[in-house]
């Protein structure tokens, strides 16, 4: 902080940078942050340089859709009582620090008056812009009718901010308002970063507004002058059809027509907008396969080609046309599997998919890792033959599909020394009795000289006296006590299923439920899941996990497997509904369910498929998809659950 006020411009930036690294690290506050508050408003009044970014800093940290943390109601609170000093901000001399303090005073919580006070004398666009924005925020009603003019007949900077306000304040656009915003957002004119709500600012115009509004915007963006606001529209497009299921059958066809535009960008845009819609692409499935015979001249450029996209959307299409270009580019010497990542499995496609390999066995260095993706057994004889041509591959393969098979040892064994891999030290083991390969594995991560295995530990589970040599080594990780990070928190609870399996529970018991109570964590969620495989042969001695369990049903990273758990130990699966229904998005939340046999949750999971508003399972460009494959899931677990 004292570096802020250097009066050498260098030393203040990297300061302040240095700040919003240490007291505000994405999104984070701390409790240092608290403290920090009062001398960053200080600095702000006094500071040689870069006063303006220690304005915008201070009302990041008060804004709820930018700071994160355990402290920020206090962090909020400690800039709401710097008040006075920001409300005279508004009035300062620099342009920069007025336009800041408009967005700060408002995340403090000022009153109207002093917003409007300096709304009557304020000539500058952008700090209009900003006090627009603020007053939309604090006094929507009364500023309303404001507003509704300013989008019409405002510089372009102040028409976007009132445009922004009344999406937020809940109020209607005014009829025009759709050519009046296009074409100031055709102008240059921006909504600076602070005022965003997370994500792009210019998103958020074509989510918030109505379906009818939302298509004439984009209709209207992407007829607009300049490729920048074209380009704008198709990302706003496909955050639209990111968050709603009822979008993209009318904005798609929108979205299609730009593949065809006269920029570059714009086409490239398109076809990656198009390429992420989902099930709605279909229609254009014929567009995307011409797309897509050009990927063989492009597979070894870097970065997402559109030849690259119109594969990709073939494949989780279920659209053989994928398999062409993707095997020509192998055959150039470009392995590129994760072009057809999430490849739909249908009939078709797999039965093109063993022709092909049957007919060129060297291909399975990218057909076997789809084969493998799907699970398919009977493809198990084309694997076998790629065997000698590609082996890794086609080993890798059966081993997805659960195909024991001598010729794959050596594979396997190669497997397991790369990538560590349980699941192939096991069919090693299966196949030729050699539990060694396993062993060394496990030692390996007990002592701490290995990474974890991903996934569930549930691969340890009946090896019985074969993990002998294992237990002295996995005793020593029963201290009682959670470790100190999540991934040695993970290798305990991975010790405590070894020793339980030949020693019994009451060895294990005080480390798992100190890993069970260290909070939130993925560790949490892996002791629940080794309690949940426990308590059929052991109820007595674990019910008294239950209170620690329940506290984990708030948790997203262990609530499915906790309500698990407490199912297990006999808790009526009525209590556990919730968490399981909300569990869904977690990768065993249906499998859990349909373990469970919960059918209380069938209620729940009807409305989840029901809604327009999509389920997130991450982040990335596979919204879409992700959300209309797990929709289907859901419809076939419920089937299950009341056919069973």
């Amino acid at each position: 902080m004292r570096q802020a006020a250097s009066p050498d411009a260098d030393t203040a930036q990297e300061a302040v940078s240095e700040l919003h690294g240490s007291i505000f690290h994405q999104g984070t506050v701390y409790p240092a942050t608290v403290a920090a508050v009062p001398f960053l408003a200080e600095l702000a009044t006094a500071a040689p340089h870069g006063r303006a970014d220690l304005v915008w800093m201070l009302g990041m940290l008060a804004d709820p859709h930018h700071a994160y943390g355990d402290e920020v109601l206090d962090v909020r609170a400690a800039v709401a009582a710097q008040l006075p000093v920001l409300q005279t901000l508004l009035a300062d001399g620099d342009q920069n620090v007025r336009e800041a303090a408009a967005y700060t005073a408002a995340q403090a919580g000022t009153d109207a008056e002093s917003l409007r006070k300096r709304w009557r004398t304020e000539t500058a666009e952008p700090v209009r812009a900003s006090l627009a924005l603020a007053l939309g925020l604090i006094d929507p009603a009364a500023t309303g009718p404001e507003l509704t003019d300013l989008v019409l007949g405002a510089a372009p900077p102040v028409r976007v901010a009132a445009a922004v306000a009344l999406l937020r304040a809940g109020l209607p656009w005014p009829d025009g308002a759709v050519t009046a915003v296009v074409a100031a957002i055709d102008d240059g004119a921006i909504v600076e970063y602070c005022w965003a709500h997370g994500g792009e600012w210019s998103a958020e115009l074509v989510v918030a507004t109505s379906a009818p509004v939302a298509r004439e915007l984009l209709d209207q963006l992407l007829k607009a002058d300049k490729p920048k606001t074209r380009e704008l529209g198709l990302y706003a497009a496909s955050e639209r059809c990111d968050v709603s299921r009822s979008a993209p059958p009318q904005l798609v066809p929108l979205v299609a027509a730009a593949v065809n535009d006269p920029d570059p960008d714009v086409r490239q845009g398109a076809v990656s907008a198009l390429s992420r819609a989902g099930a709605a692409a279909g229609r254009y499935a014929d567009l995307l396969a011409g797309l897509a015979a050009g990927f063989p001249d492009v597979a070894g450029a870097r970065g997402f080609t559109s030849e690259y996209q119109a594969v990709n959307a073939l494949a989780r299409l279920g659209d053989p046309r994928w398999i062409d270009p993707v095997c020509a580019a192998a055959a150039a010497g470009h392995r590129t599997p994760w072009s057809v990542r999430g490849a739909r499995l249908e009939p078709a496609v797999l039965a093109a998919v063993r022709q092909r390999l049957a007919d060129e066995p060297a291909r399975a260095d990218v057909l076997a890792f789809v084969l493998g993706t799907w699970r398919a057994p009977e493809a198990v004889p084309e694997l076998l033959a790629a065997l000698p041509h590609e082996g890794p591959e086609a080993a890798g393969a059966l081993l997805a599909i659960g195909h024991d098979d001598p010729a794959a040892v050596p594979h396997l064994r190669a497997r397991v020394t790369r990538t560590g891999d349980p699941a192939a030290a096991l069919a090693v083991r299966r196949i030729t009795g050699d539990a060694r390969p396993l062993l060394d594995l496990l030692d390996t991560v007990l002592s701490g000289k290995g990474e974890l295995p991903r996934g569930p530990q549930t691969f340890v589970d009946g090896l019985g006296e074969t993990l002998y040599p294992l237990l002295p080594a996995a005793r020593e990780q029963l201290t009682g006590a959670a470790a100190r990070t999540h991934p040695q928190r993970e290798v305990q609870i991975l010790a405590a299923r070894i020793v339980a399996a030949v020693d019994g529970v009451p060895p294990v018991l005080a480390t798992v439920r100190a890993v069970l109570a260290g909070g939130w964590g993925p560790a949490a969620s892996t002791a629940a899941g080794l309690i949940a495989d426990l308590a059929p042969d052991h109820r007595d001695t674990l019910a008294a996990l239950e209170p620690l369990l329940r506290g984990r049903l708030g948790d997203r990273l262990s609530r499915v497997s906790a309500a698990r758990a407490l199912a297990r130990l006999g808790v009526p699966v009525t209590e556990l509904t919730e968490p399981l229904v909300h569990g869904v998005a977690d990768h065993a939340g249906l499998a859990t369910i349909l373990e469970l046999r919960a059918v209380e949750t069938i209620p729940g999971l009807v409305e989840l498929t029901a809604r327009d508003s999509r389920i997130h399972l991450g982040g990335g460009d596979d919204a879409m998809w992700n959300d209309e494959l797990l929709v289907e899931r859901i419809h076939t677990t419920i089937a299950a659950l009341r056919a069973g």
